[in-house]
């Protein structure tokens, strides 16, 4: 008896089927890449012959456009009210690469009073808020599909943009300190305001003993990343508390103290990167808790770092610069690849993408979905 059922416990393990996704069919295989972010595709493509076939084939490019659907819209200063709105899209394709240009938006925007205030992206809307060099308590919400702008309800303090961090979290937006610094003022400047877009309305989170501007800030892996001068810090809605996580910038195994100053920040699917203006373009490891440069694949430095007006996503999950040359708007477009638990870029395309008669501020520079 004893060997009988040692020879059934041979047979019943060598019948179970452990499916793979190289048995499903090409159309299901493509639907179930089109979920896997884009900058993940290089691992994915050493699996497999078939997977990395599937990873450059246009098939998948076409999926990714339709689920991840969005406009890069840039907004334009000239002199103090004049402010314009565009889009950037590929004009034509060469044998090496699409070409874009800024073409203005289709859908036009009515004016709002603070057209620098701070601003966060949810679907196809733009938040306003606050005001931009002076505080406000005001809340203005763009449809950009429609070109609606309304006004939503007020905050409890004034705030700033370059005081003020804001973040969008599980439906909520953060707003952390830019109360203004002046001592009798000091717990308004570390308020914490949420706002709750399924309700519309603001609460009070929460006092914090932080007396920095926040510059620079933005959403990854659930919290509200706030970059400063030679550190960062961290808002976490579920701990309720800013606390610092890292002034330390790895190269090669080597950690230093960043002694540098951030002014621009962006996310891309889920990763923080920052413009530095020693560093260039860096990128955030939230499980080591540092900052590593943006390089090749070849491991050596991109050529474009040099200056940044704006960055933000594009509509694939890559990273758009946006900088200006006299009266000219140039742009790199970067493939983003991770190995491992290094990031590296590939330049896709650097032009101009059109001139102007005067001189201009960027304004804003957001990811919209269409």
């Amino acid at each position: 008896m004893s060997n009988s059922n040692a020879e059934e416990r041979p047979r019943r393990h060598s019948s179970t089927h452990h499916p793979s996704l190289s048995s499903l069919p090409e159309e299901i295989v493509l639907r179930c890449l089109a979920l896997v972010p884009r900058i993940y595709h290089v691992s994915v493509s050493l699996v497999s012959k078939q997977l990395r076939s599937l990873v450059l084939s246009p098939e998948l490019n076409g999926l990714r456009s339709i689920r991840n659907k969005k406009s890069l819209h840039v907004c334009l200063r000239k002199g103090y009210n004049d402010v314009h709105w565009f889009t950037l899209r590929p004009s034509e394709e060469t044998e090496t690469a699409t070409e874009y240009r800024l073409v203005p938006n289709p859908t036009p925007f009515p004016p709002h009073p603070n057209h620098g205030s701070s601003t966060v992206v949810v679907g196809s809307k733009i938040f306003f808020i606050g005001g931009y060099r002076e505080p406000s308590s005001d809340l203005w919400i763009l449809d950009t599909r429609s070109g609606n702008m309304t006004q939503g309800p007020s905050m409890s303090v004034p705030r700033a943009k370059n005081e003020a961090a804001v973040g969008v979290i599980d439906g909520k937006i953060y707003v952390i300190g830019g109360g203004g610094f002046a001592p009798e003022r000091f717990q308004e400047e570390i308020q914490v305001e949420v706002f709750d877009l399924n309700s519309e309305t603001w609460e009070l989170a929460g006092m914090e003993n932080v007396r920095k501007t926040s510059r620079c800030s933005a959403s990854v892996e659930g919290k509200v990343y706030m970059v400063e001068y030679e550190e960062i810090n961290v808002y976490s809605p579920r701990e309720r508390m800013v606390r610092m996580v890292s002034q330390r910038l790895s190269e090669g195994g080597r950690k230093d103290v960043l002694n540098d100053s951030a002014f621009i920040v962006c996310v891309v699917e889920d990763v923080l990167f920052a413009f530095f203006s020693k560093s260039g373009v860096m990128w955030f490891n939230t499980k080591l808790n540092v900052w590593r440069r943006l390089l090749g694949r070849d491991g050596k430095e991109l050529p474009f770092v040099l200056h940044a007006n704006e960055m933000a996503e594009y509509d694939d999950g890559r990273l758009v610069v946006l900088y200006t040359v006299s009266k000219s708007v140039r742009c790199v477009v970067v493939s983003l690849h991770r190995s491992g638990d290094m990031i590296c870029g590939t330049i896709d395309w650097s032009g101009v993408l059109g001139t102007v008669r005067h001189s201009f501020d960027f304004l804003h520079c957001l990811a919209v979905s269409d």
